[in-house]
Order: structure tokens, then sequence, then C-alpha cells
């Protein structure tokens, strides 16, 4: 009969839009010590506040979470979609806090965000914003993870507690890295996978590109990265960075690859093509539903793409109602119509790539 069996306590955080995923999370553990719990003598034990947690009024609600669920946890997994949750008054939400404290605990922290489409209409922007926000300021420190479906959540979630476990000692602690001398090839755009790590001095990292044969060449990255400005810019709703990010990651999600450099060239008529496509979804779907916000997007955009080339309005507008056969010219974006604004819109964003 086997003793001293090896508990490994595994903390499961995320707001109340994620409850399938932790569902799933909790599938993938008991899956797991299944499979692997007797051979190796070991137990994964999954907890989260709303099952595990205890009455305790010594502290404030989140705080007593943090200590009854982070600060014995061996791995904290935190799980995001398009709620980030309430304010602690220490952190902009609970999951913040608790990934913040993991973090400062040296615990493993895995943290994953949900890209499944369609986003519920009952979304609140102010929450999706944050969560970009968010996530920008993770991929900029460390690494996380993104899925877009619950099947492909599980799968890489089954694949990363393999790993992390393997990476646990024998006595439950995590193995610390080796010193590694390490140059990334790439531009950085989109960094997924792996543990999180914070650096209070982040490493100088040497970047080295490399073209792979076949892959895409400057210009046709060049166009990749005007793409995704143009549908980022086209965004209602999300600040300008947390649009990059969002579409950068279904740009990376559609096309399966990690980093730009490497896709390949021969497939660039598929970008282009799916950039029309979310473009014209973006456009109607704006049109018909938030017109006044569409109409704001485009001529800020418009504006942005005369800044780059150096254009004034008397300069331009008259230029471009001539090219554009107009029946006559303007002197405000807001007097155009739809139709027309669109026209303008195409016109300016190809002549600042051209430019």
């Amino acid at each position: 009969m086997k003793t001293n069996i090896r508990v490994l306590k595994i903390s499961l955080c995320g707001p109340s839009d994620v409850s399938r995923e932790i569902k799933i999370a909790k599938e993938v553990i008991t899956d797991w010590n299944t499979k692997h719990s007797d051979a190796l003598n070991l137990y994964l034990k999954h907890q989260h506040w709303a099952t595990d947690a205890t009455p305790d009024l010594a502290d404030r609600p989140q705080g007593v979470i943090d200590r009854q669920m982070i600060d014995d946890a061996d791995i904290v997994v935190a799980i995001f979609w398009t709620r980030f949750g309430t304010p602690t008054g220490v952190a902009g939400s609970g999951t913040e806090e608790e990934i913040r404290r993991g973090i400062t605990l040296g615990k493993r922290v895995m943290v994953y965000f949900s890209d499944l489409e369609p986003i519920p209409p009952q979304s609140d922007f102010s929450q999706l914003t944050q969560v970009n926000a968010f996530r920008e300021h993770l991929l900029a420190k460390g690494l996380c993870w993104s899925f877009t479906s619950r099947k492909d959540f599980r799968i890489s979630f089954d694949i990363h507690l393999a790993r992390a476990v393997h990476d646990m000692g024998s006595d439950g602690k995590r193995v610390p890295a080796p010193s590694i001398s390490q140059s990334i090839v790439g531009d950085n755009n989109m960094q997924i996978g792996g543990s999180l790590h914070f650096y209070e001095k982040p490493p100088t990292i040497k970047t080295v590109f490399e073209r792979r044969p076949g892959s895409v060449s400057a210009s046709e990255q060049k166009q990749i990265h005007a793409w995704i400005e143009s549908l980022a810019e086209g965004t209602v709703g999300k600040t300008r960075e947390a649009a990059f990010g969002e579409w950068w990651t279904r740009f990376h999600n559609r096309f399966d690859v990690a980093r730009v450099e490497d896709f390949p060239s021969v497939r660039m008529p598929e970008v282009k093509e799916w950039h029309r496509e979310q473009t014209g979804i973006q456009t109607r779907g704006l049109k018909t539903k938030a017109p006044d916000a569409w109409r704001n997007e485009r001529i800020k955009a418009i504006k942005a793409a005369m800044r780059t080339m150096g254009h004034t309005n008397e300069s331009y507008y008259p230029q471009v109602a001539g090219r554009l056969k107009m029946k006559k010219p303007f002197r405000s974006l807001k007097d155009l119509t739809k139709r027309d604004l669109d026209r303008v819109y195409t016109m300016a964003l190809g002549d600042s790539r051209r430019r």
C-alpha cells in the first residue's frame, strides 16, 4: 500500500464568463489523476474559490481568497474572455490580484485568453477593453496562451498541465530554469505559449531577423501590417492598442503561424481575402448597429492617414474629390454620405501605405 502521496494544488481563477473553461480545466486535471496518479504517486488537487474557499472575516473577501487559494497553491491557472472582473481595491479585478500575488510568491502562473466568437451581445465594452489592455500588458512582460475554441483549450491545457507537472521538483517546487544564452528571431509582434514571468528589469534580448526560404518579403510583411492596421482602426469600443492586439491574435490563430515573418509568401492572397472579408463584416456591422461610431472611426482613420502624408484639408480634399469623380467638392468629411466616406477612407489608407 502506497503512502506519502505527494499533492500538487492547482488554483483555477477567472471571471464569471469562463465558468465552462474552469469546468474543462477541472476535467483535464481529473483525467490526469486517473491516468498517472497511481504510477507517479502524485495527486493533482484543483481548487476554485466558489467551491473550496471557507468563510473567514479576518480580512477583506479577496484577501481571504488570496490566502486560501493562492498562497498554498503550486500552480495558478487564470482564464479570461470578455469580462475582466470587479476592482478589489488592490487590483483591477480579483483575477488580476490573484495573478499578481501568484507571481510575487514565485508560483507557476499560466494565463489563458479566450478568442471565442461571437462575443455575447450583452458584453460590456469597458470590460472588454480592460481584458485587452491587460492582455497587452502581459504580452509585453511574459508569455501567455490564447485559444479559439473550447476543444482547443482542452487540448492545449492537457499538454501544458503535463509539462507544468514535469517541471515541478520532487518536493513540489518549481525547478529553477538553467541559464541559457538565447536570441529570438522575429519582430516580437506576438509572443505565445509557455509560463508567465515578470521582471523588474527586463533582460536585454538580441533580436535577429532571418528570412526563411519561401517566407514573406519585407514589403509583404509591411502589407500584412497595413491590413491589420486598417482592421484595428475600424474597431469601435476598444483602445487602439487593444484593437491591434485582438487583430494580431486573430491573424495568428486564423493562419496558424506564430511569427509573421515565417508566413509563406504563396499564401498572401489568402490574407488579402481574409482582410477583405473581415473589413466587409466590420463595416456592415458598424454601419447598421453603430452608424455614428462607424462614421467617427472612419473620419479618425482618414485624418490619421492625412497626417502621415503631411496633407491638409485644403490640399487633400479637392484632390480626392477629383480622383473619385464626385459631383461636387467637399469641405468637411462630416458632409459625406456613407458611401462617399467609405470611398475616401479606402483611398486615404491606400495613399498613406504607398507613401
